[in-house]
């Protein structure tokens, strides 16, 4: 009889725990979009709820022998190897490798059980935490509200990371739009969507709207559920043209071709990022990581060596830049041929994995998640913003409750047909 009281009492106080940590993360995407400060809070809590419940005992199972877990042990392990041979071991080196602490929470996102909880509940506090920013962001715009951060409109966030938060909140509206089948439920994600939208366009942020432009089409094909490739076509134009309507949008572009025809008026031994401008430093960091990969093709430069190998190649009133804005280069230059091959790896298991499961809500969130993070990370490094990371991280670990039942959870079975 004590031995089935106590065995009770654990098992109550493993649900227990389970649900504190399912609770915590359901907090932890609600917060993602509302600065820097709640989210680190509530990716602390989770810490804290993840090693004392005991489930960071269980990672061997849960994290560890999963082979998608393979190419994140190697992001990993990859910046504390580099700051052997890095140049800056005491600055952005040490900088840098410390960042590796975001996937914890990947080991602690796949220790979650979705038996009795829903991983949709997850994407719904997601979206309302998005859409109670881009309130706060569109009422800011127009004069209703205080500005908070100077080069953004929201809760603090900047608006390269704000710009893949919302894009990845389109993605997953027009998702649930393709799935309803009752005419309330399709005008409430058309218009979250077009709320979305509306904050994107008001941000400043020309990364976003490449994103944007690369992931439309996928938007286009959920909001024609699936129509033919020359109307989905169409409506990709008129998305990406309805970006005009914003005199923010306008202006930017505005910025993009008086650039553009500054590197082709130019002296060639100047133009196109051989030397700095504030006419797009992005190629003059791109060019410079170029350069260096190829002096160092296998290793790279270390962890968080490109800067000070960039700067001695400059001249001395040349400013210092941390990373080459983008994923692969910073990879590249960073861990040489070594660092491209881990993080191609790591997007083609994840994308991979969801790929399968895309008809899921779950599937279709990590799907898109990911490619968001590929296709802003050509022109941002997001492996590296502290937003876009826990972002990443959280997500990698979910691919755990992938195939695991839960066909849509309480929300899409109220917006399925019956037997869908």
């Amino acid at each position: 009889m004590s031995i089935s009281a106590r065995t009770a009492w654990y098992r109550l106080r493993r649900t227990s725990s389970d649900q504190w940590l399912f609770f915590a993360f359901v907090a932890l995407f609600f917060c993602m979009p509302m600065g820097t400060s709640p989210p680190t809070i509530c990716a602390a809590l989770v810490t804290i709820i993840w090693v004392f419940s005991g489930r960071v005992l269980k990672i061997w199972d849960t994290f560890l022998k999963r082979k998608w877990s393979w190419p994140v042990l190697l992001l990993i392990m990859l910046p504390w190897i580099g700051l052997l041979y890095t140049p800056d071991v005491e600055g952005l080196g040490i900088k840098f490798a410390e960042k590796t602490h975001y996937w914890i929470y990947c080991a602690a996102a796949s220790s979650m059980v979705f038996e009795d909880s829903s991983p949709q509940r997850f994407i719904q506090a997601f979206l309302g935490g998005l859409a109670i920013n881009a309130i706060i962001g569109i009422m800011q715009f127009m004069g209703l509200f205080p500005v908070m951060n100077e080069i953004s409109f929201g809760l603090g966030l900047g608006y390269n990371t704000l710009s893949g938060y919302l894009i990845l909140g389109m993605l997953m509206s027009s998702y649930y739009f393709r799935e309803a089948n009752e005419r309330g439920y399709r005008w409430f994600f058309g218009l979250l969507s077009l709320l979305y939208f509306i904050h994107l366009i008001i941000l400043q942020g020309r990364a976003g709207y490449l994103t944007f432009l690369f992931l439309c089409p996928i938007m286009a094909y959920n909001l024609l559920k699936g129509a033919g490739i020359y109307r989905i076509c169409l409506v990709s134009l008129l998305l990406v043209g309805s970006m005009l309507l914003s005199p923010v949008v306008r202006d930017r572009i505005a910025l993009s071709i008086d650039q553009v025809k500054y590197h082709l008026q130019a002296d060639p031994d100047s133009a196109w990022g051989r030397e700095y401008t504030v006419h797009q430093d992005r190629f003059y960091m791109w060019r410079g990581a170029g350069r260096i990969f190829l002096e160092h093709p296998v290793l790279g430069v270390g962890t968080g060596g490109y800067q000070m190998v960039l700067k001695k190649m400059g001249k001395p009133q040349w400013p210092a830049i941390a990373h080459p804005h983008n994923n692969i280069l910073y990879m590249a230059v960073s861990f040489g041929l070594v660092g491209v091959f881990a993080i191609l790896w790591f997007f083609w298991e994840i994308m991979k994995n969801a790929f399968h499961e895309r008809e899921t809500p779950l599937g279709f969130f990590i799907l898109s998640t990911t490619l968001v993070m590929f296709f802003g990370g050509l022109v941002n490094t997001y492996i590296k913003d502290a937003g876009t990371l826990l972002l990443l991280a959280v997500v990698t670990g979910l691919q755990n409750g992938l195939g695991e039942g839960d066909p849509g959870g309480p929300l899409l079975r109220r917006i399925r047909p019956e037997g869908w």
